[in-house]
């Protein structure tokens, strides 16, 4: 089993804007990068057309650090405090729904752990400390272990 944590940066529509001031202030290079609008459509709950190119998920190499970093989804509100998660991402299921169901202990759910199209069990809490931590279960170890993506 693996496990890692990220940093992992929520922005209020303009994490592209983002990515290009880190790239060059911090050096950063971007190892991945999708757009709300590059997941398959939901005819149940389409998308409006002005929200499928915010940043739905990117990958930031730092030196030796790896930053995610994404706008919200379109249906959270900002406010100064959620903009900053720890991403929690293992291998195992089983794993997930662990530290999914201790964190959401006397915290509160935003995301509830679910199958999507990027991972079969995400999910979202807040912690009872108010820290919010998004979990991801990676499709492979291999995945995990190279931080989800290679350089683009």
């Amino acid at each position: 089993m693996t496990v890692q944590l990220n940093s992992f940066l929520m922005m209020n529509g303009n994490a592209k804007e983002a990515i290009e001031f880190y790239k060059e202030a911090l050096d950063a290079k971007l190892l991945f990068s999708q757009t709300f609008g590059d997941a398959p459509e939901d005819s149940n709950s389409p998308l409006p057309e002005n929200l499928k190119d915010l940043v739905a998920h990117a990958i930031l190499k730092i030196g030796e650090t790896n930053i995610m970093i994404a706008d919200l989804f379109p249906t959270m509100i900002y406010r100064n405090g959620n903009n900053v998660n720890i991403c929690i991402t293992t291998n195992e299921i089983e794993k997930t729904n662990t530290f999914y169901n201790s964190l959401k202990e006397d915290g509160q759910v935003v995301m509830p752990l679910q199958p999507v199209h990027f991972s079969p069990a995400y999910g979202i809490v807040t912690d009872k400390y108010g820290v919010t931590f998004q979990i991801f279960t990676a499709k492979s170890e291999d995945a995990v272990k190279r931080g989800h993506q290679k350089e683009i």
